[in-house]
């Protein structure tokens, strides 16, 4: 019984994660200040685009939310997991199933109903329905490593700023950065999975026991995944970076 619930909830999890995915903020905002970010720049929602078509400011501010979305589905799964899964079973290598939340979060953020929906009507015709895809994910999967980790979240901001200034291409620092930030949970020091070290809300865990490596193992493969996503919405942009046809973000 416990394990049919435990998969229930876990898909639970899933479900929350791609709701949140699905607040495209970049589409929301533009359509308040009258602005179609889908028919300008490269027709992206993303935090890049909308600061080509409306400002920095608003790009920064759209990067910002769509974290805050992913940071925020994950918590609400680390609740329901506390007064749930852990109720029955305090096994430490239990917790990464709140991640599920984040990884469907990136994915409902690149992928929204809508371009489900699209696809279908269009009989998988990916070029009709790209216009009505989401983001790229880059944001989104940044609030998904604060929540694993607010060093590497700290480090994988340092590094995008630092590849940017270097190349002057967001795409090719998002790419890398996204990548690197996966293997960065086995470093000593910065794999501090705070929402589960010696919480008062977690009595049975402590810093010795948590993360285990079957632990980091899954948070590497969370991020790994997460990273592979954003790397596939930047296909158009690795075509025009070989043909060398992609635009400097300054």
């Amino acid at each position: 019984m416990n394990a049919f619930l435990i998969t229930l909830i876990t898909i639970s999890f899933a479900v929350i994660g791609y709701l949140f995915g699905n607040i495209l903020f970049g589409s929301l905002i533009s359509k308040i200040f009258k602005r179609n970010v889908r028919e300008v720049g490269s027709q992206n929602v993303g935090a890049t685009n909308v600061s080509r078509v409306m400002g920095k400011p608003m790009g920064l501010l759209v990067a910002v939310l769509d974290t805050l979305k992913a940071y925020l589905a994950v918590i609400i799964c680390w609740v329901i997991f506390r007064y749930s899964i852990y109720e029955w079973n305090n096994s430490v290598d239990l917790f990464s199933l709140v991640y599920i939340g984040g990884v469907f979060a990136v994915i409902g953020h690149c992928f929204p109903i809508i371009y489900i929906v699209k696809l279908f009507q269009t009989k998988f015709n990916l070029a009709e329905s790209r216009s009505k895809s989401g983001g790229k994910g880059v944001a989104t999967t940044g609030g998904v490593i604060l929540t694993i980790s607010p060093w590497i979240g700290l480090i994988g901001l340092g590094l995008w700023i630092l590849i940017i200034l270097i190349t002057r291409y967001v795409s090719v620092s998002s790419m890398v950065t996204m990548f690197v930030c996966a293997f960065l949970i086995f470093v000593p020091h910065l794999d501090f999975i705070y929402l589960f070290q010696e919480s008062s809300l977690f009595p049975n865990i402590s810093a010795s026991e948590y993360p285990t490596l079957i632990a980091k193992c899954i948070l590497m493969l969370v991020m790994l995944c997460n990273s592979f996503i954003v790397i596939s919405r930047h296909t158009p942009n690795i075509v025009r970076l070989i043909n060398k046809k992609e635009k400097r973000f300054f």
